[in-house]
């Protein structure tokens, strides 16, 4: 469950919400949210209302996540993003973006199933549970347009609980960009606070335990 809640709030890098258009807002696992509210978006800058799902394995189960929320629409150019922490934990997500009252209560659209082939990429890859560190001693290939090396680290409220996690791996440009874009956005109402963030360039296929080096907050 751990694990699921920390990969889940990768999703949240590609979807940052905001707080004028009137959108649904909710963010749960499965094929839609369930209990959705409204949430009415900053009128100060342009916004559109986001409808978002990611897909991918979460251990040894398939597993899926929604998120709908008010986003800066700038964000809405990128509609698809892609991470690999291990071989049997990647997660990918589509996103769509509207400009009217409630245009995102739909279902949202399920991301496009892809053959996940190896780029001769590699990055260091960790989740650590209860610590904002992840040292790493393991690689995992990179997959598709995965070409970033990405660190993240938050604490997150869980049954009423402050949880710390970190996790790294293979991510798309795409996910660098939003994980940038949430250290300036505001998510601590959806039980989030991101503590560190990095991304660098993947590492070539001849890449050793040898090479990795850990972020240190």
């Amino acid at each position: 469950m751990m694990k699921t809640l920390l990969i889940s709030f990768l999703l949240l890098a590609l979807l940052p919400p905001v707080a004028s258009l009137i959108c649904e807002s909710c963010f749960g696992q499965g094929k839609d949210c369930r209990n959705a509210t409204t949430e009415e978006c900053d009128d100060s800058s342009d916004q559109s209302c986001l409808s978002a799902t990611g897909e991918g394995k979460l251990s040894l189960l398939g597993s899926r996540v929604v998120l709908k929320s008010c986003i800066d629409t700038e964000l809405c150019e990128e509609n698809y993003a892609s991470v690999s922490i291990s071989s049997a934990l990647y997660l990918h997500s589509k996103s769509t973006c509207c400009k009217t009252d409630m245009c995102n209560s739909e279902r949202p659209e399920l991301p496009d199933t892809e053959t996940r082939e190896p780029n001769g990429l590699k990055c260091p890859s960790c989740i650590n549970i209860f610590s904002d560190e992840c040292d790493s001693n393991k690689l995992v290939s990179c997959r598709n347009d995965e070409d970033q090396c990405f660190y993240l680290a938050a604490n997150m409220n869980f049954g009423g609980s402050s949880i710390l996690g970190a996790v790294q791996g293979c991510a798309t440009a795409s996910l660098c960009d939003y994980l940038d874009g949430l250290q300036e956005t505001d998510i601590e109402s959806l039980g989030f606070e991101i503590i560190q963030t990095e991304c660098t360039e993947a590492m070539g296929d001849d890449a050793t335990e040898d090479t990795i080096v850990s972020p240190r907050g």
